[in-house]
């Protein structure tokens, strides 16, 4: 278990073999274009074998292949995160003694340590070896100074004199075989390697993908600092063995060092062999301590954009891992990079694919680091061409996003799903998640909203937006016995539900969460004309051929959706939910397997019950906030008061399985507002997700990045109260009870406030280096906070 101190480190103090690969992940480092699983060097010396306790992923972020693969007779065209060769095998042996490994030594010391200040991760261990005793300090790193710079550092202490052989690995023949479920998907990805090596411990290595346009180069440096050591190389099976002995000098110390460094691509000379030629040549010649110290010295300005803190160590360790992982897969390395926010960090897990997480970490991302947020933005827009013929090719106007992104901005989602329990194939029709168009709307006006820049909403912020409105104005249809508008056959982001029971035909009619934030978009694309100067307004609307009876649709459409309501007093989670079986209780609270798969092996499915991975409904309490959910449901005619609202949310709650990894802290911000207790349980529990589950499988595939940034985005935006509006920064805290002390910083447009909530109330002071007043709201009324200046706010409690 990793401790609670007040350091900003994640430690373990034993080693766990079945624990490892939940490890790795967890302990992964990245820098927003490398990725490197923290999987032990010395687990890589041996011949290639299958080993479930371990996983040796090294990622470059947004390198997909995209090879055709046959699945279920089905021949899939799909992209898939590439795992690089792996470059950091490492082990020691003692005279003619056998190879270190872990498992068969008697470990008397291990402590594995992330510093998350430094990104530094350590790890010491003290073992027998051959009958000798010896010490290992193992220092690892991926250079947030350097983007394409990774270094693995060993220092042992071993009786002086005695001879060690060292052994180091190069390994090309790598597959991605990360999650087993997804084999049929994966395997093999690496084509035409070449090695070069030299006898002083340089190696590089080259290959290509199915689209020989796709190159790599990497080139690994070994290096045994005050010695000179002669490596003799060998190749078998495409990994490059490099060997060497030599005698402890009299410190009984010994250091060995690998420097990598990785291109790709445009990066890459044209010839292979003149691109590993370039890799070796970018290989850092400085000590090991200074390319720490740049590392950590560009991690320190970065930590500067949260200033995150608490009186409870506990709970800042948790909060810091978070953003530690959100930094570690969007940095400034990403930037002009064309890169997307996947789920699970740079990782295998869902093939590295981009979802609609960034959702979860824009609020953030816009008020500490606008110009990361920017940089997923522009991940959107450059693809928003793409989206616009995706919609035209389906009839429609605007522009339809694809559930699953990755390079090239078509639908990424695999056709099947393998059910690990039945064997079975299981059909995967979640592509009809269109409510991605709503989030990437969404993201685009938080980032207005706390830049202010009005180039950027005449340019990409009003383009995503009013595209993703005429979808939305297209899809809906008319119905003149209701004189409603329905969305039909999609799907929420519950994807237990992809269909009515025995029907022909996947998808669902009127689900609330999409219609909901389809009326969001709609009001904000209007908004967005309105906000524009006429010059600016009328370029905008010249570009994207918007017709002149357009808006005045998007409010009726707004104005006049479908929602489906139980009894007309809360709201269902789409039409016909309330007309499923109610399920059995302890699939909702029993130790059992995944229920889709349970199910699915039964010859049953979730879509006959009234269950949910995570409720819907529930997303749109997290998202909007209450004032505002208020507005849009009255507009469509729906009065819906606090009364309904809890209504609501109790109907569902009894309905979650919270199979989904965001399910709790969705719920912990949906409660914000209506239930504090309830909402600091299910925080405590978001919080725990990864860290606070060892048997937790999912977590082997990579961290879950959506529920580490929404516990980001429920502090500062439901409890400390933050919410970005036209008119300024509206402060309205409303902290649990049992929230400890904290504080952070951030940035609204331009001016950066440092925020503290202790004692019932949210101290707010304005940056004496601020070039003009903040205007905040709060409950009291309005101030301009002038630079230097402050401001208490007592908080307001929900019982």
């Amino acid at each position: 278990m990793a401790e609670s101190n007040s350091a900003p480190h994640i430690v373990f103090e034993h080693y766990d073999r079945d624990d490892e690969r939940r490890r790795e992940a967890l302990l992964a480092l990245g820098n927003g274009v490398l990725s490197w699983r923290a999987s032990a060097p010395e687990g890589s010396v041996k011949p290639r074998a299958d080993d479930s306790k371990h996983y040796a992923g090294f990622y470059r972020a947004g390198w997909y292949d995209e090879a055709t693969r046959e699945v279920n007779g089905d021949s899939v065209h799909m992209a898939a995160l590439v795992n690089l060769p792996d470059p950091f095998g490492l082990s020691v042996a003692l005279e003619d003694g056998n190879w270190f490994s872990p498992d068969e030594v008697d470990l008397q010391r291990y402590r594995q340590a992330l510093n998350l200040n430094d990104g530094v991760l350590e790890r010491q261990l003290s073992f027998e070896l051959a009958g000798h005793r010896v010490e290992l300090l193992e220092r690892r790193l991926v250079s947030m100074a350097t983007p394409n710079l990774a270094g693995l550092r060993w220092e042992l202490h071993l009786p002086p004199g005695l001879v060690v052989r060292l052994r180091s690995v190069l390994d090309g023949g790598v597959c991605n075989a990360g999650v087993e479920r997804n084999r049929a998907y994966e395997g093999r990805r690496l084509q035409h390697l070449a090695f070069d090596h030299d006898g002083n411990g340089t190696a590089a290595l080259s290959a290509r993908l199915h689209d020989h346009r796709q190159r790599l180069a990497m080139a690994v440096q070994l290096r045994t600092p005050g010695r000179q050591l002669q490596w003799r190389s060998t190749t078998h099976e495409q990994r490059l063995v490099q060997e060497a002995r030599c005698a402890v000098p009299d410190s009984g110390r010994l250091i060995m060092e690998k420097r990598v460094v990785v291109l790709i691509d445009e990066e890459c000379p044209v010839a292979d062999k003149d691109a590993r030629l370039e890799a070796r040549r970018q290989l850092p010649c400085d000590e090991y301590e200074h390319l720490e110290q740049t590392s950590a010295e560009a991690w320190r300005t970065l930590w500067q954009g949260l200033a995150l803190a608490s009186d409870d160590p506990e709970l800042r360790r948790n909060l810091h891992f978070h953003a530690f992982h959100l930094l570690q897969t969007v940095s400034p390395h990403s930037i002009g990079r064309d890169l997307g926010f996947p789920p699970r960090g740079w990782m295998e897990g869902y093939y590295g694919q981009v979802f609609w997480d960034e959702l979860f970490a824009f609020p953030v991302l816009a008020t500490h680091w606008p110009e990361l947020a920017r940089s997923l933005l522009d991940y959107r827009y450059a693809r928003l061409d793409k989206a616009r013929e995706r919609a035209r090719r389906a009839g429609l106007r605007g522009a339809m996003f694809p559930w699953r992104s990755a390079r090239t901005g078509k639908e990424e989602t695999p056709p099947w799903q393998l059910n690990p329990m039945s064997g079975r194939w299981m059909a995967d029709h979640t592509r009809l998640q269109r409510h991605i168009g709503s989030a990437v709307a969404y993201d685009a006006w938080q980032l207005y909203l706390a830049t202010a820049d009005e180039a950027l909403l005449a340019g990409p912020v009003g383009e995503l937006i009013i595209d993703v409105a005429r979808f939305w104005a297209s899809i809906a249809q008319f119905d003149a016995s209701r004189q409603r508008y329905l969305i039909c056959g999609v799907i929420g982001p519950d994807e237990y539900h992809n269909g009515y029971p025995d029907a022909a035909e996947p998808g669902l009619n009127n689900n609330t969460y999409t219609n909901l934030m389809a009326a969001w978009t709609l009001d904000r694309a209007r908004q967005v004309l309105a906000l524009l100067s006429e010059a600016d307004a009328n370029g905008l609307c010249q570009r994207l051929g918007l017709a002149p009876d357009e808006p005045e649709h998007w409010q009726a459409v707004a104005e006049g959706l479908y929602l489906p309501f139980v009894d007309d007093l809360l709201l269902s989670q789409f039409e016909g939910f309330d007309q499923l079986e109610p399920p059995p209780q302890e699939w909702l609270h029993g130790d059992r397997p995944r229920l889709d798969w349970m199910l699915e092996a039964r010859h049953d499915s979730c879509d006959r019950y009234q269950l949910t991975k995570q409720a819907d409904v529930l997303m749109a309490y997290y998202l909007v906030p209450q004032q505002t959910l208020q507005q849009i449901l009255r507009r469509l005619g729906y009065p819906h008061d606090a009364a309904s609202a809890r209504r609501t949310l109790a109907y569902h709650l009894a309905r979650i399985t919270h199979e989904s990894s965001l399910s709790k802290v969705v719920c912990a911000g949906a409660l914000a507002d209506i239930d504090l207790e309830a909402s600091w349980s299910y925080y405590q529990q978001a919080l725990a997700t990864d860290l606070g589950s060892p048997g937790n499988r999912g977590t082997q595939e990579g961290v879950h990045l959506g529920a580490m940034s929404g516990s980001l985005d429920v502090l500062q935006r439901h409890y400390l109260g933050v919410r970005l509006e036209l008119d300024g920064l509206h402060l309205f805290p409303s902290p649990p009870a049992s929230l400890p002390p904290v504080s952070l910083s951030l940035l609204f447009r331009q001016s950066r406030l440092h925020l503290r909530l202790a004692h019932g109330a949210l101290v707010v002071r304005a940056d004496s280096g601020n070039v003009a007043p903040v205007p905040l709201h709060y409950a009291e009324g309005k101030r301009q906070l002038a630079p230097g200046e402050s401001l208490e706010i007592r908080c307001r409690s929900t019982s």
